[in-house]
C-alpha cells in the first residue's frame, strides 16, 4: 500500500540530499529546528529527506527531529567521507558495519542508554546494500579490520584492476575535527581500523539505537585523509559525484524496501 512505509534519509549537505530530491519527483519542504526537510514519494515509499548540517551535534539533533515529527520506519544516511583505506579510491563505498566516535570517551557514553561504545548498522539494511552493490557490479574488498583479523571472506582479496568500483562492509569513525595530521590519522586506522572518517555517522546511529529505529550508513569516497579543507575547493566534482555514488545505493536500498524486501 502507498505510504505503509516511511524511510528518512538524513544527510548534512545540499549536494548529498540532492540526488535523492531528483528521484522524489514532487515534494512538500518543511523546515523544523533550522532543518530543511522535503516529504515526498519513491516507489510507493514515504521518503523523507532532511538536509542536517556537519558535525555530531547538528547529526544528532537531525536524527531526532526526523524520529520526532515523520515516525520513520528506518534511517539512512547517505553521503561523502575521506578515505583511510588506502584500498579505496575515490567513489568507492563504505557501508557501515561499525560507526565509532573519535576525542570521545565511550565507556561514559556507554554507561546510558542505549549502553555502547560504538553502533552498527542494522544488518537487514546492511545485507541489502550489499545486493545492490553486486547486482550493480561493485566488487567487495577486505576493510581494515577483516585484515587486521586476518579474514579473507570478501570477494576480492586479490588486485582487482584499477577500474572496478569496490566496496567495503567496514568501519567509519566520526570526529568534529578535520582531521590532516599522519599520526592521529595512523592512529584511527590502528585503533578502530577505520576505512573512512566523517562527521555526523556515528551521532545519528546512536540516535536511532536509542529510539529503536532500524539504521543504514553509506559512505562515498570524496577524498584521501591527509588533505586540507580547503584543498577540496580543487576538487569538487569528486565531491558531487561521491555524493551521487552513495546515493545511488541508497535509492537501491530503498527500492527494496518498497518491493518488501525487509
Amino acid at each position: 500500500m502507498e505510504n505503509s512505509i516511511t524511510v528518512a534519509v538524513q544527510c548534512a549537505l545540499a549536494k548529498e540530499t540532492a540526488p535523492f530530491l531528483e528521484r522524489m519527483g514532487k515534494t512538500l519542504h518543511e523546515r523544523h529546528g533550522g532543518i530543511d526537510v522535503a516529504v515526498g514519494n519513491h516507489q510507493g515509499v514515504r521518503l523523507v529527506v532532511g538536509e542536517g548540517g556537519m558535525g555530531k551535534v547538528s547529526a544528532g539533533a537531525a536524527s531526532q527531529m526526523l524520529i520526532d515529527a515523520y515516525a520513520p520506519d528506518y534511517l539512512i544516511f547517505s553521503g561523502i567521507a575521506g578515505g583511510l583505506n588506502p584500498t579505496l579510491h575515490i567513489g568507492d563505498i563504505v557501508i557501515g558495519d561499525q560507526l565509532h566516535y573519535l576525542e570521545t570517551n565511550t565507556s561514559i557514553i556507554a554507561e546510558c542508554a542505549p549502553w555502547r561504545e560504538s553502533f552498527v548498522s542494522d544488518g537487514g539494511l546492511r545485507d541489502m546494500a550489499v545486493d545492490v552493490l553486486r547486482r550493480e557490479g561493485w566488487a567487495r574488498i577486505p576493510s581494515l579490520r577483516e585484515l587486521e583479523e586476518g579474514n579473507d571472506s570478501a570477494d576480492v582479496v586479490a588486485s582487482i584492476g584499477q577500474g572496478r568500483k569496490r566496496f567495503v562492509c567496514g568501519t567509519i569513525a566520526t570526529s568534529d575535527q578535520f582531521n590532516t595530521d599522519p599520526d592521529v590519522l595512523e592512529h584511527i586506522r590502528n585503533t578502530v581500523y577505520a576505512d573512512c572518517e566523517e562527521m555526523e555517522g556515528t551521532a545519528a546511529a546512536h540516535i536511532c539505537a536509542k529510539n529503536g529505529v532500524p539504521f543504514l550508513a553509506i559512505r562515498s569516497i570524496s577524498n584521501k585523509c591527509g588533505e586540507s579543507y580547503e584543498s577540496l575547493n580543487d576538487h569538487q566534482d569528486d565531491l558531487v559525484d561521491a555524493a551521487c555514488a552513495a546515493a545511488s545505493i541508497g535509492l537501491g536500498v530503498i527500492d527494496e524496501i518498497a518491493s518488501g524486501g525487509c
